[in-house]
This record gives structure tokens, sequence and C-alpha cells, in this order.
């Protein structure tokens, strides 16, 4: 049997990150991974707008033992969380090990154009999980975390301009492949 592996999903927020982790977890169905979204995790949590880095830090302890759990029982792991910060990163690299599994980081590729139209299509659509990044904040996010992701040695980006779904899908796959 393989060897599981923890997959970071970075990106800005609306990049897609939920929906292909999503849709890894569905092509690898027979496998049962699982897409852990966090920030889900964190809007289940009564008071989470009002309490954000409680919820957030309550939601994140949660996740790490689902995702131990997980893990230990040989099965992949896909997480979509934006994160700018090494700590959460460095954190799931470690869980990943304890559990002896493998890690891949991936981040994908989006513009701020395109980003701030999904982003205000999906507030529009639904409850808001994230706070207000309309207008010029999009582009000030995006430019953070991509001076951010500069400084992470193992990154694998995916996705880009004109890249459909599965082609996002396919490349997730030969890293989680290098990585078992």
């Amino acid at each position: 049997m393989p060897r599981p592996v923890l997959v970071h999903l970075n990106g800005i927020p609306a990049s897609g990150k939920s929906t292909t982790a999503r849709a890894w977890a569905e092509r690898h169905a027979p496998s049962m991974p699982v897409a852990f979204d966090i920030d889900v995790l964190r809007a289940m949590i009564g008071g989470w707008d009002v309490q954000l880095r409680p919820a957030g830090n309550a939601a994140r302890a949660m996740a790490m033992a689902a995702m131990r759990a997980h893990l230990g029982s040989g099965r992949d792991v896909i997480v979509p969380q934006y994160a700018r910060a090494d700590a959460f990163i460095d954190e799931l690299a470690a869980l990943a090990a304890d559990e002896g599994a493998g890690f891949v980081e991936c981040a994908l590729r989006l513009d701020a154009a395109e980003a701030d139209r999904r982003f205000t299509a999906r507030a529009a659509s639904g409850p808001v999980i994230h706070g207000d990044l309309g207008g010029d904040m999009m582009a000030d996010v995006l430019v953070e975390l991509e001076a951010f992701l500069a400084t992470r040695r193992h990154l694998t980006w995916v996705g880009g301009p004109d890249q459909g779904l599965d082609a996002v899908l396919d490349q997730l796959d030969v890293a989680v492949s290098a990585a078992r």
C-alpha cells in the first residue's frame, strides 16, 4: 500500500482552492481521500464571525486532529487553505512527517482581476466566510502572497491562464505521485 500524502493547496481567496480540492478528492474516491476545508469548519463554530482568531485557532486544532486520524488510516488529505506565513505550512509538514506521510506544497495561479471577479460573485451567492477583499485589496493580497511563496523552497505551482480543472488535477497528481 503506498504511503499517504498530505497536500497543502495555497492561493489567494477565490482562486479555486476548495473547488480543486473537492474535485481531486472525487477523482480519487476509491481510496477515500478527504478535502479538509478549515474555513468551512471555522464557519460552523458559533460566534466565529465576531471572534475570528479564537475560532480560527479552534478550527485549526480540530482540523489537525482529523487530518492526523485520516493520514493514520493510510488515506490522503488535501487542505485548501490560504496561508501567507510559514507556521501553518510547517505545522502541516510536521504532521505529515509524524504520520509517515508525504507532503506536497502547491499553490494555484490566478491573477488578481479574475480572483476579484470570483470573490465578488461568491460573496453575492451565499454566506460570507471571508472578509471583504474587493477592489484594489485583491491585488495587494496577491502581491503579498506571491512574495511569501517566493520564499518557499519546495512549492509546486499548479494551474495558470487558460488551464481547466482537469489540467490542474493532472498537475496535482504528478506532485502527489512524486511524494509517495
